[in-house]
């Protein structure tokens, strides 16, 4: 595996993106990035599952509760029921991402 570098993608990142791509103005494409993570966070918060065909799916699941260890203190607690949000990939992105890293140490095989 190669070390990448971690690059955080900024909703000013992504409405750089839309309006180079679409033509849109730097407000505009703002303010599709708002609404669109709006309507995401609006549909979790239902527990309802988003789901981006080929991309992949975000759905909210129910932790149960579990003890849990306090290491600095040496103790037992007891972590409460909640609610989480996973990712889970669709599998031609998982496909294009192991291809990626593939290649990646096709490449790093054949410089060393």
């Amino acid at each position: 595996m190669t070390n990448r570098e971690q690059v955080n993608i900024t909703r000013a990142h992504l409405a750089d993106a839309i309006c180079r791509a679409t033509g849109l103005s730097r407000t505009d494409a703002s303010d599709f990035v708002e609404i669109f993570l709006e309507l995401i966070s609006e549909t979790l918060l239902r527990e309802e599952s988003v789901m981006f065909s080929g991309f992949g799916k975000f759905q909210v699941v129910k932790r149960a509760a579990r003890k849990g260890r306090n290491v600095k203190l040496g103790v037992d607690v007891m972590i409460e029921p909640r609610l989480a949000i996973v990712f889970k990939p669709a599998p031609n992105l998982v496909s294009r991402l192991n291809e990626t890293t593939d290649d990646a140490q096709k490449h790093a095989t054949a410089a060393a």
